[in-house]
């Protein structure tokens, strides 16, 4: 077995050193096949996947949050990568390795991890690992990125101000929505406030809109909230933080498999973090696509 690590330096995390340290010591005392590449412009990752992705017998870590593993992954299946992907989260959000425990994580446990096949989420012409979402939540992430800008030691804390920032400027969003699960289909129309596709149960800082949410189950959630007044939304932003908001009247929750939602006019989405514009979202479950090399003892 050969173990490659991917740091990526844009993703925010100032303990780069520390691990670089950590495996070289692990590895060497190991004497293990190891490889540390340090990304050094734009498409750096993709290059590397690239370069290594026809060898069956390696470990490609990516050291880094959830942008560059989006990133390394859409690349994977470009090239059909044969190697195994896992993850040491190092980047400010981290919200995709929240649907594992990394509490107890040491450097050692990347030897000898447990490989599985999870799902990704098919949208439009992309992948995504974890979430993608549309509407206020995605205003939210393009303040807190550019408050991350300003100022990148605000860490975390960029999300709460963003959210702040934006309280008092509620936008509604006219869509239809499609959603199909074994062979059952529903559609809906209306104005909505903001939606998430979950693979996994959370993104944006923490927030947790698929509480249930398992990145193996071979099925995905839908969560929509329709628009409302601010004296509405202030309890409710409380309740979706802490994945509290299934009950409410005003959120539309359900799993499926596939569907399709149509914007009345373009607007940002956000996939994994990476945001971009489109006016419609076609999705679809990839069931056991990713080859993952779980490095935790069990998933949250």
């Amino acid at each position: 077995m050969r173990y490659l690590f991917l740091m990526s330096k844009k993703a925010g995390s100032g303990y780069f050193d520390e691990l670089e340290k950590s495996i070289i010591s692990s590895y060497g005392e190991n004497n293990l096949e190891y490889k540390i590449i340090k990304t050094e412009h734009k498409d750096h990752a993709k290059e590397v996947v690239w370069q290594y992705h026809d060898d069956e017998e390696l470990i490609f870590y990516v050291c880094s949050g959830d942008g560059t593993l989006n990133e390394v992954v859409n690349e994977m299946k470009k090239v059909n990568a044969k190697f195994a992907v896992g993850l040491i989260p190092s980047g400010t959000a981290n919200d995709f390795s929240k649907n594992f425990d990394y509490k107890n994580f040491k450097i050692e446990d990347t030897i000898n991890p447990k490989f599985e096949n999870i799902d990704l989420i098919k949208v439009n012409d992309r992948y995504s690992v974890n979430v993608l979402s549309f509407g206020f939540d995605t205003v939210i992430l393009k303040t807190a990125y550019d408050l991350l800008k300003k100022n990148p030691k605000l860490g975390q804390r960029a999300y709460p101000r963003a959210v702040l920032k934006n309280i008092f400027k509620i936008p509604k969003y006219k869509l239809k929505c499609y959603v199909e699960k074994d062979g059952e289909s529903l559609e809906l129309e209306g104005d909505f406030l903001l939606g998430a596709i979950c693979n996994g149960g959370y993104y944006g800082g923490g927030f947790n809109p698929s509480p249930n949410a398992d990145v193996s189950d071979g099925v995905l959630e839908i969560c929509l909230a329709e628009e409302m007044s601010l004296l509405k939304l202030i309890p409710l932003v409380f309740k979706y933080k802490k994945g509290k908001h299934l009950s409410h009247k005003l959120i539309y929750f359900q799993e499926l498999t596939k569907g399709r939602i149509e914007f009345e006019k373009e607007l940002m989405v956000n996939v994994d973090g990476e945001i971009f514009k489109t006016d419609y979202l076609d999705f679809r479950v990839s069931p056991k696509a990713l080859k993952f090399a779980n490095i935790c003892n069990e998933k949250i």
